[in-house]
């Protein structure tokens, strides 16, 4: 059975869908514990999470100081 998705928009205006029922997952950069995987409007997964900050979602790629080393190359 296929889970039921929400449309989200990050900070920036990218439109992705989250699981209406989904799991923190642990940052294998940085350690952060609170990604969560959206799927993008090409079906690629993105992580992001919840900005206090910027009280908004935003990419996880955008605050991981890991984030070059986990970028697929292209």
């Amino acid at each position: 059975m296929k889970q039921k998705m929400k449309k989200i928009t990050l900070k920036g205006g990218v439109v992705v869908e989250i699981p209406v029922k989904f799991e923190y997952a642990k940052c294998k950069g940085c350690n952060a514990n609170d990604i969560i995987w959206a799927t993008t409007k090409n079906d690629k997964l993105m992580p992001i999470r919840w900005s206090e900050l910027e009280n908004d979602f935003i990419s996880h790629f955008t605050d991981c100081p890991a984030a070059d080393k986990l970028r697929k190359k292209k």
